[in-house]
């Protein structure tokens, strides 16, 4: 038996239940799940082996880490989310940016064409499932190094597919629907 098996099973006879050791377990077990690209979490992706002498970073940061102002962005908040990820105008003007907004509110840019990757940090009517939301903080993490084994064209193919057939591929045969995208790519930060 394993050290890890015979530390479980002692803390078993002591009256610990399984919800708590499933707790102990669940983050390393789930880092090396969500710690790989798309197709490299749906195959036999849960050892270590597969990186390689080191790790990939493995640390992203949540959308809600990033809207906050204090906090350093790679890029420009003021860049537009369809500089990075294609979206095509709906054809209307885009609303107007007020100096400041009351209560916590904040700019509704009606589309993914008018909003900056900083409005993306917001839940938005249009973003389906905070795709949108995930993608920004993904690209972030991406840019700032703290996640390592997804690139930037990782997610502009998951966003082009699914804009232009609805669903994304992350092997063949296999296709997620947009929620299923939003849960992979939240998954991947804190």
């Amino acid at each position: 038996m394993t050290q890890r098996g015979a530390a479980r099973r002692r803390l078993a006879r002591i009256g610990m239940g399984a919800g708590v050791l499933a707790t102990l377990e669940s983050k390393s077990a789930m880092a090396s799940m969500v710690c790989r690209s798309p197709s490299g979490s749906l195959s036999n992706g849960l050892s270590t082996s597969h990186y390689g002498p080191k790790a990939p970073a493995c640390s992203g940061l949540s959308p809600g880490y990033w809207k906050q102002p204090q906090h350093a962005w790679p890029v420009s908040r003021d860049l537009m989310f369809n500089s990075v990820f294609y979206a095509a105008s709906s054809g209307t003007v885009c609303p107007v940016r007020a100096s400041s907004y009351p209560n916590g509110s904040y700019y509704k840019p009606g589309s993914y064409f008018c909003a900056k990757l900083d409005d993306m940090l917001n839940p938005q009517d249009f973003d389906k499932n905070n795709v949108g939301m995930h993608l920004v903080a993904a690209y972030l993490n991406i840019l700032a190094k703290y996640v390592g084994f997804l690139e930037v064209t990782d997610l502009q193919t998951m966003w082009s597919e699914l804009q232009t057939t609805g669903r994304y591929s992350p092997t063949a045969g296999v296709y997620w629907d947009n929620a299923q995208v939003a849960n992979y790519l939240s998954s991947i930060h804190d």
